[in-house]
């Protein structure tokens, strides 16, 4: 698996501007407020990022950590 496969699979499951339904107006001067909605979909996003930096952080680790030879000790 080459390194930019990786990424590409990660970007696949986000969220793009397509999908994006908020509308803003330019004359409308006002700042939006976040809806309890807006709110727990924040908050689902950043678990779901964590997860993800977690699960990529093991996989790096097996990946570049040593082997079980380099971790012995020399008798």
């Amino acid at each position: 698996m080459q390194l930019f496969e990786f990424f590409t699979e990660l970007d696949q499951n986000r969220i793009t501007q397509e999908e994006d339904i908020t509308v803003y107006n330019l004359s409308d001067t006002r700042k939006s407020r976040l809806t309890l909605e807006m709110i727990n979909q924040l908050r689902h996003t950043i678990h779901e990022r964590r997860k993800e930096k977690s699960k990529s952080i093991e996989m790096y680790q097996k990946m570049y950590g040593g082997s079980i030879a380099d971790a012995a000790v020399p008798a």
